[in-house]
């Protein structure tokens, strides 16, 4: 996996014959559900587009029948014998094209979900070291894409597949002699096919990471458009976002200007041997070896046979972008997920969490160990306190409880029970989070509080709302709990939102609580009614406080002090800022300015 991320994040090299055949072959696993109906179709089509395989033979016995001055019955039956012809075949395209689109379209969406719900499963450590801007590119223009081969080029790579073996069996019944200046250009067109196809492969997977690149511009200057704004960068941007897109135009006019040589050569070719044929048929018929119908249906034959190899540089060429694409989506796709049990535990909830010897290192940054040796044991209902400066491990911890990350070496346990032997919606179900920076989705306040239990009840939304004391500001909206917070909750002040991700944990009603300075974007007075409903939430509850201010956790059972990754002290409040050479006891004079006595 390491080797092939390697490949196409730097030079792209084009893929190998098996590789693209490995490329095809994991597209069109996604039609197996329709097997069956997508065989006939391509069946049907096979048949509707060889009808026009017909037409040069009718045309040049008809050329011959008015050319000898006999329009006969004979004459007339050719000419209602195409209008039929032409009848059904429309009828049949109509038939195909709808059922083939219909069958595409069920495909795509197949894959787009497959993908989306590979990416959310993906562990954090992935996300860690992604851009949201580009996962989002490969779900969007990726699947684009690969979208815009299977419902038009697929198709014509049929048809013009028909006329090209048919019409080069035509003309060979016809005449070996006349079809050697066609069939003469044959091997040189595939030689510079695949030459000109590599190039054009490897260019079109660049264009899709610059494209990618340039989505996640937009992505993250919209996310921090309060950012933007407020340093006066919009210019700054807008260059970011030019450039990269600046850098997709040119690789993507490389890409064009490749595929037109290709385009190019093939018409040269191909039409130039249809030149030397109509030549060499046009003597033939001066010899009477030849009639002037044979002659003309045998060059409507040669333009078939042109036309197909004309347009499958193209369609060689659009296979190729789709190719770039399908990479980049199975590379995504290959990476290991975190077990689909999510959503499927109802095993006994958990409520101690023990840590034995955990050291840690961020999978982006191993050379840099956060936790080192921690060792710890919460009881079931305790109230603890993690405390210390900001990148002592407090917050890492927290997400190794979470199983967000695995730890490299010790062991985690959840009521005595290895956390490696249990899943992750068992740990996860058992666990609610309050997090300093709330992030809301775009929707309504109902379906925010919902998240945290997503069977609620609108009484038990309304209870939640009412314990966070977020009642009172949502009956203030004109909509109630039909509020739409905006982006993100942008529309929604700070400590709005910390009470609406209070209610969302008090919903959840987990056994172990997350606490991440739940309190700190409220004014004072609310600070008061809000410590007072987690008071209420966190009795009888495993509670873990990641504190930054100290004087929120005093009535803590006990607070584990970080520093550099490791705990150097634990105990109650009094009981740390009474020893001597309390780390503790310093952090308290830096953060209120008064000595330890004033503290206790």
């Amino acid at each position: 996996m390491a080797k092939r991320r390697q490949r196409t994040e730097h030079n792209t090299p084009a893929l190998s014959v098996i590789e693209q055949r490995n490329e095809i072959f994991f597209l069109l696993r996604f039609y197996e559900p329709f097997a069956t109906k997508t065989i006939i179709v391509f069946l049907i089509m096979m048949v509707s587009n060889s009808m026009s395989l017909v037409l040069p033979g009718v045309i040049g016995r008809l050329f011959d029948t008015i050319l000898a001055y006999a329009m006969t019955e004979s004459g007339w039956l050719l000419i209602g014998g195409m209008v039929l012809l032409f009848v059904v075949q429309s009828v049949l395209n109509y038939f195909t094209s709808v059922t083939l689109a219909t069958i595409t379209q069920n495909v795509l969406t197949t894959l787009r979900t497959t993908l989306f719900a590979h990416i959310i499963r993906l562990p954090m450590a992935y996300f860690a070291e992604k851009r949201v801007g580009e996962l989002l590119s490969r779900v969007t223009s990726d699947i684009t894409q690969i979208q815009e081969t299977f419902t038009f080029t697929m198709l014509q790579l049929l048809r013009q597949g028909i006329f090209l073996v048919g019409g080069t069996a035509f003309i060979l019944v016809r005449s070996v002699e006349l079809t050697k200046p066609v069939l003469v250009c044959v091997p040189i067109l595939i030689v510079v096919a695949i030459t000109l196809g590599k190039k054009l492969r490897a260019i079109s997977t660049k264009a899709q990471d610059a494209i990618a690149q340039a989505t996640t511009i937009v992505e993250e200057s919209f996310q921090a458009i309060e950012s933007v704004k407020s340093f006066t960068n919009e210019q700054h941007e807008t260059s970011r976002y030019t450039s990269k897109l600046n850098e997709y135009v040119a690789l993507a006019l490389r890409g064009v200007r490749i595929q037109s040589l290709f385009v190019s050569f093939i018409l040269f070719a191909a039409f130039g041997g249809i030149a030397g044929v109509l030549g060499y048929g046009v003597y033939l018929v001066h010899l009477k070896e030849l009639s002037i119908g044979e002659l003309i249906s045998f060059v409507m034959y040669s333009f078939f046979v042109a036309g197909a190899m004309g347009s499958f540089a193209e369609l060689y060429g659009q296979i190729q972008r789709t190719l770039g694409a399908s990479v980049r989506v199975r590379e995504i796709l290959s990476e290991k997920a975190e077990t689909d049990d999510i959503h499927q535990d109802s095993s006994p909830k958990l409520d101690t969490i023990s840590f034995r010897n955990v050291s840690f290192a961020y999978p982006s940054r191993p050379d840099l160990t956060v936790l080192n040796d921690v060792t710890f044991d919460i009881c079931a209902g305790e109230r603890v306190a993690f405390v210390g400066e900001s990148g002592a491990g407090k917050s890492t911890t927290a997400s190794l409880i979470q199983r967000m990350y695995t730890q490299q070496s010790g062991e985690i346990l959840f009521n005595n029970i290895p956390v490696s032997t249990l899943t992750l919606a068992h740990v996860r179900s058992s666990i609610g989070v309050v997090p300093q920076d709330i992030i809301l989705f775009g929707t309504t306040i109902e379906d925010n509080i919902r998240y945290g239990k997503l069977n609620a009840s609108s009484d038990d939304i309304i209870r939640a709302s009412k314990t966070a004391n977020a009642d009172e500001f949502i009956a203030q909206f004109p909509d109630g709990m039909a509020t739409m917070v905006g982006e993100r909750g942008v529309k929604l002040s700070g400590g709005q939102r910390q009470r609406i991700a209070i209610a969302r944990a008090i919903l959840k009603n987990p056994p172990i609580l997350i606490l991440d300075e739940a309190t700190s974007s409220l004014d004072s007075e609310t600070e008061h009614l809000i410590q007072q409903a987690l008071d209420v939430l966190m009795h009888g509850r495993t509670t873990v406080i990641i504190a930054h201010r100290l004087a929120t956790i005093r009535r803590c059972d006990r607070i584990f002090v970080f520093k550099n990754g490791r705990i150097v002290q634990q105990g109650t409040h009094d009981e740390l800022i009474s020893q001597s050479d309390s780390y503790y006891a310093r952090l308290c004079e830096l953060q209120f300015g008064r000595n330890r006595n004033d503290l206790q």
